[in-house]
C-alpha cells in the first residue's frame, strides 16, 4: 500500500512538473512573439542588420541590436506576413498556457506555410511597392522568388481575380494555423 501512495505522488509531481514545463513554452512563445511584434513595429532600415553593421549607428528598434537584426530578417524574407507569423506564436503560446498542449501541430506548421506562400505572393504581385521595406518590398525575397518561377509558367497572374483568390487563401490557411473554433470567438 506504501508503494503504491509513493507511485500515486511520484505520479502527480511528475504531472505537475510536466504541466509546468509545458506553461513554460507557452510563456516563452508569448514573450519571443511580444519582442518580434515590438521589433517588427520599430523596424528601420537604417538600423544594423545581417549584411551592413555600422558600429556608431544609433539603435531605433526597441529590440535593440537583435530586434534590429531579426525584424530585418523577417521582413526581408516574408515581408508583411512576418506580423501574421508573430500572431501566430502569440496564439499557439496562449494555447499551450491554457490548454497545456497544442493540436495538430504538424497540419498547424503546413497551413503556416502554405499561408506565407499565398501571402507573399500576393503582396509581392499586388503591393511590393514599400517604402519601409526598400530591398525586397512587402512581399519579401520569399514573395519575389515565388513571383519569378509563377510568370514562368503562367504570366496571367496578375489578373485581378487572381488577386482575391490569393487573399482568401491567405486567409484560410492562416485562420487554420489558429485553429481557431467558432465557439471560441463567440465566447470572448
Amino acid at each position: 500500500d506504501l508503494k503504491k501512495m509513493n507511485s500515486q505522488i511520484l505520479t502527480k509531481i511528475n504531472g505537475f512538473i510536466k504541466n509546468r514545463l509545458i506553461e513554460l513554452l507557452g510563456v516563452v512563445l508569448v514573450l519571443v512573439s511580444l519582442f518580434l511584434l515590438a521589433s517588427i513595429v520599430s523596424y528601420s532600415p537604417s538600423d544594423p542588420n545581417f549584411i551592413y553593421t555600422s558600429e556608431n549607428t544609433e539603435i531605433k528598434n526597441i529590440g535593440g541590436f537583435y530586434g534590429s537584426v531579426i525584424s530585418d530578417f523577417l521582413l526581408q524574407s516574408f515581408g508583411l506576413i512576418s506580423i501574421f507569423l508573430v500572431l501566430n506564436f502569440f496564439y499557439w503560446g496562449l494555447k499551450i498556457i491554457s490548454k497545456k498542449r497544442i493540436n495538430n501541430f504538424i497540419a498547424k506548421i503546413f497551413y503556416t506555410f502554405v499561408y506565407v506562400f499565398f501571402g507573399t505572393t500576393v503582396l509581392n504581385i499586388f503591393y511590393n511597392h514599400s517604402f519601409w521595406l526598400i530591398d525586397n518590398g512587402n512581399g519579401g525575397f520569399v514573395g519575389r522568388a515565388i513571383k519569378e518561377n509563377i510568370y514562368y509558367f503562367s504570366p496571367m497572374v496578375e489578373n485581378q481575380y487572381v488577386i482575391y483568390v490569393l487573399i482568401l487563401l491567405t486567409i484560410i490557411f492562416f485562420k487554420l494555423s489558429l485553429d481557431i473554433k467558432k465557439n471560441e470567438i463567440i465566447k470572448t
